[in-house]
């Protein structure tokens, strides 16, 4: 397979909460993940989203919410209206305000009857949470005595409103995944010999299509080509590795690396620093990165 250029992704959430509001698509275009949960709540607008191996068209008023180390991206269908709210949490936020009956996690971890992590709301839903997150957002930009604690309050308020919301609609009907099958087929064979050398030739022979029909249909749905798709999932578990504590050298071989200086070259491009300073930063923090 060519090699080819690799772009630097790495794009930590450096904060416990960050939270925005667009009208446009912004960030990255192709896929990737963050170090922290998010919580997507599309205002208006009709999208392609992207998660792993599935792909959803959502319409107004729907909340996605994703959990670290989950692939996704947006394609935009109306390029005329798109507005929508994201927030990022940290694990170690969402662990600090959950109890023993309230666990905050819930709604980005239970994935009820197997259904994707996604609530289409009704119009009087979405016009309530549309005000608390437009009076959050109003409250993260301010300065004023109260600032921190008020942020925290709608944060919580939210955050059980949703959770609430993931478990009443746990039996309504499921959504339908538009992946287009040869993409998810091709995910699949990844994944399964990720440590693999994987050629466009061996994708041809078990897919039974053309090489270069599979690339070019892999990368209109992820925005990423399969040698790129392939060295994040590879790149993403060697952090996993390194978050164990696994060597640098042992992390390299165990995520289908045989050249040492390879993956520490592809590991700073994607990551922005060495292996090695990867793991001291996860040592030094309670919050792991993540690409």
């Amino acid at each position: 397979m060519q090699k080819e250029s690799i772009e630097h992704i790495y794009n930590p959430i450096p904060e416990d909460l960050f939270i925005r509001y667009s009208d446009k698509l912004e960030g990255q275009s192709f896929y990737h993940t963050h170090n922290g949960y998010e919580l997507y709540f599309l205002v208006d607008g009709i999208v392609n989203y992207y998660i792993d191996q599935q792909c959803y068209r959502l319409d107004t008023k729907t909340i996605i919410a994703m959990r670290p180390g989950e692939y996704h991206r947006v394609e935009m269908l109306d390029n005329k209206i798109y507005k929508r709210f994201v927030i990022n949490i940290s694990s170690r936020y969402l662990e600090m305000h959950s109890t023993s009956h309230t666990n905050l996690k819930d709604c980005f971890n239970k994935r009820f009857n197997n259904k994707p992590p996604i609530v289409v709301l009704d119009n009087e839903t979405a016009e309530e949470l549309l005000t608390l997150y437009n009076s959050l957002l109003n409250i993260k930009k301010s300065v004023d005595y109260g600032q921190d604690v008020a942020t925290s309050s709608y944060v919580l308020l939210l955050l059980v409103k949703i959770n609430l919301l993931f478990y009443n609609s746990k039996d309504s009907k499921a959504m339908p995944n538009v992946m287009p099958v040869l993409v998810n087929e091709t995910m699949s064979y990844i994944d399964a010999h990720l440590l693999e050398t994987i050629t466009l030739e061996e994708l041809s022979d078990k897919l039974f299509y053309n090489g270069t029909y599979i690339s070019r249909k892999f990368k209109a749905a992820t925005g990423l080509s399969i040698q790129q798709y392939i060295l994040r999932k590879r790149i993403y578990l060697a952090q996993n590795y390194l978050d164990e504590g696994k060597s640098v050298t042992e992390s390299c071989m165990l995520s289908g690396f045989s050249d040492y200086s390879n993956f520490s070259k592809m590991f700073k491009k994607c990551i922005g620093i060495s292996p090695k300073q990867y793991q001291q930063k996860v040592l030094n923090s309670s919050q792991p990165y993540m690409v």
